[in-house]
């Protein structure tokens, strides 16, 4: 696959899915990378088989923008994007300089729904555990408890 290709597949991924000033921003910036990894002495294969399937990172770039502003305007224009292997996205800030970044993890899958159901489960299962050992605790010691109540107020009651 050559630069053209993917910056064409990317585009055609990302048409009608995202605002034209988000593809045209991504595309400089997947273009600029390009052309700095090949200036630089990487041959182009080899860094277009490094950034991935350009399918994939349009999906990334599509369930990033999307809730943005509706529109996938707003303060996510100012940055841009990357994608790692691990299934995160880096966004850093746009003109060069980083201004620091933050990760974009798709919490919003099945398997994460399912994890976050058996932790809740296993959190309530806990403190229930916790709650039923003190009580069995304090159960057979429950008549001992009442009878020194009893003397305590009748002890009270005698003093006045």
């Amino acid at each position: 696959m050559s630069k053209e290709e993917f910056l064409n597949g990317l585009e055609q991924a990302l048409q009608g899915e995202v605002p034209a000033s988000v593809i045209q921003e991504n595309l400089r910036y997947y273009s600029q990378y390009i052309s700095e990894e090949t200036g630089r002495g990487t041959p182009e294969r080899e860094v277009l088989e490094a950034i991935g399937d350009p399918r994939l990172i349009a999906r990334t770039i599509i369930d990033s923008t999307v809730g943005v502003d509706g529109a996938g305007q707003g303060t996510w224009s100012a940055y841009e994007s990357t994608y790692d292997d691990q299934g995160s996205t880096s966004y850093e800030k746009a003109g060069g300089r980083q201004s620091g970044s933050f990760h974009y993890y798709d919490l919003n899958k099945w398997y994460w729904k399912l994890l976050l159901g058996v932790i809740v489960v296993g959190v309530l299962f806990l403190v229930l555990a916790i709650v039923g050992g003190i009580f069995s605790l304090l159960v057979p010691l429950l008549p001992i408890l009442i009878i020194v109540y009893i003397i305590m107020v009748l002890t009270r009651g005698s003093r006045r």
